[in-house]
């Protein structure tokens, strides 16, 4: 009998020791995966971005292959690592100017980024890149 009750509790007080770890070490890890203060848009560049990318890179859009590259209204939502990739291509698409892409541009050519627009979404990814990796 005294056999059978220690098989019993200990594999009971592995598991427990090692969920108790696995816990208390995503508890300590979580904060880097969430940004600290959530996440926030800079007025003028929420003004750029609603003006000529909103419109395809939001869960409501009917572009399903702009929504799988980018959901701009869910970026508050992503972890550190994954906003930082997000962010950064969103510099990378600005400065190799394929956003918007000519084809959209053709059809709403009032969507078209001034060269100061183009600047200040790139400069803005490229800080919040730097803030979040501090």
């Amino acid at each position: 009998m005294k056999k059978t009750g220690a098989i019993i509790w200990l594999p009971l007080t592995v598991f427990f020791f090692i969920s108790t770890a696995f816990i208390s070490f995503q508890s300590s890890h979580n904060n880097n995966l969430v940004p600290e203060e959530g996440f926030a848009i800079p007025d003028d560049v929420n003004q750029i971005l609603e003006t000529s990318c909103f419109g395809c890179h939001n869960v409501e859009s009917s572009s399903d292959k702009a929504k799988k590259k980018l959901l701009i209204d869910q970026l508050s939502e992503l972890s550190k690592a994954k906003l930082v990739g997000k962010l950064g291509d969103i510099g990378e698409v600005i400065e190799e100017n394929e956003m918007p892409p000519e084809k959209f541009l053709a059809k709403y050519p009032d969507k078209a980024l001034t060269s100061d627009e183009a600047k200040r979404l790139k400069d803005w990814a490229e800080e919040a890149v730097n803030e979040l990796i501090k």
